[in-house]
């Protein structure tokens, strides 16, 4: 998927646009985005899990990937994403462990990192990456359901799984198990490309030709993809939430003039010294205690979830009081025989 330019990859500037919206039938947003731009990491999450926090587990994923992600290590980018990724499986996996409030919990993924003149991709579930570059739109990635399972198989054509109806199951995700399974890849990229992370909220809605339409009118114009993406989910029903991250890679800017930066005085270097010195060292345990990332969407979680419980026992008192009052009320209205009034016995002819 190399394509030839004049400059290169490796001195390029990067913009994003994003859309996340919680769709028009979901009372919660699961989906969550990250930008990292400084280290040119992208990453789509899509929360699975219903009222048991998928939002918790998709917001988990992309903490726990940035923070592992950005932290110093030698090894190549491709193997610190998939290890970032595993670090963030396990995050979750134990935070739905010790926590019954969020079991079940998970989500999918897919992160791009772009080094130099090489795309890193990396995804575990439905959640997609597209490729535009010289007018054509590729999907780099394939889902992980259970029908794309079986075209992988061969017992079903990639046509015949077009005709199926799509079930809304993923057969890989983040914290299902203590171990998860990522598929990761690489591939050259040039000056001019772009690239689409979305959830399976987008997907379902837009077809890849449409997309491929899309990116070749806002190629320029990341910003007015996401409206336009927005717009065609919403006039399709927006069943679900969902998200569309679009990166551009772009020619270098022009240099800024040079300015002298004085050296950073003695007390500024005491300063950052004890703060280095605070920081935990990673990887901090993420499911409990003062590290755990999420306290607050967590402690909303359960508020809401006591509030549901509390209108729902209220509802089942209401309905139960309202049977016994018409039991009640229906027994009124029917006479006994004993309160019967006699009547006088038929005189029959003799």
């Amino acid at each position: 998927m190399a394509h030839e330019t004049t400059a290169s990859a490796a001195t390029s500037t990067v913009r994003f646009a994003c859309i996340c919206d919680r769709g028009l039938q979901r009372t919660s947003n699961q989906d969550r985005a990250l930008a990292e731009v400084s280290a040119r990491l992208f990453v789509v999450c899509d929360g699975v899990g219903g009222n048991t926090g998928g939002e918790i587990a998709s917001q988990t994923a992309i903490e726990t990937v940035r923070d592992t992600f950005i932290a110093p290590d030698e090894r190549p980018p491709l193997v610190r994403l998939e290890r970032a990724i595993h670090y963030a499986n396990r995050d979750i996996f134990e935070m739905a462990r010790h926590d019954l409030d969020l079991a079940g919990m998970a989500t999918t993924l897919v992160a791009l990192h772009l080094d130099g003149e090489t795309a890193c991709v990396a995804h575990a579930g439905d959640s997609r990456l597209y490729y535009f570059a010289d007018g054509t739109l590729t999907q780099v990635t394939v889902d992980h359901t259970p029908l794309h399972d079986a075209v992988r198989r061969g017992e079903l054509s990639p046509a015949e799984a077009e005709q199926l109806p799509k079930a809304n199951e993923v057969s890989r995700a983040l914290g299902v198990l203590p171990e998860v399974e990522v598929e990761t890849q690489t591939f050259p990229l040039a000056v001019g490309s772009r690239f689409l992370l979305c959830t399976d909220g987008v997907t379902r809605h837009i077809t890849n030709d449409e997309l491929e339409r899309l990116m070749t009118v806002f190629v320029d114009n990341p910003d007015g993809l996401c409206d336009e993406i927005h717009r065609y989910c919403y006039e399709r029903g927006a069943e679900d939430n969902f998200t569309a991250l679009v990166v551009c890679v772009d020619p270098p800017l022009p240099a800024p003039p040079q300015i002298a930066v004085s050296p950073p005085s003695l007390q500024e270097r005491l300063v950052r010294t004890r703060e280095m010195s605070i920081v935990p060292s990673f990887p901090a345990d993420r499911t409990t205690g003062e590290h755990h990332p999420l306290r607050e969407l967590v402690e909303a979680r359960r508020a809401r979830s006591r509030r549901e419980w509390m209108l729902y026992t209220l509802g089942v008192l209401v309905l139960m009081t309202l049977s016994f009052v018409a039991g009640w009320w229906l027994g009124t209205q029917q006479v006994s025989p004993e309160t019967a009034p006699a009547t006088a016995p038929a005189r029959l002819p003799r």
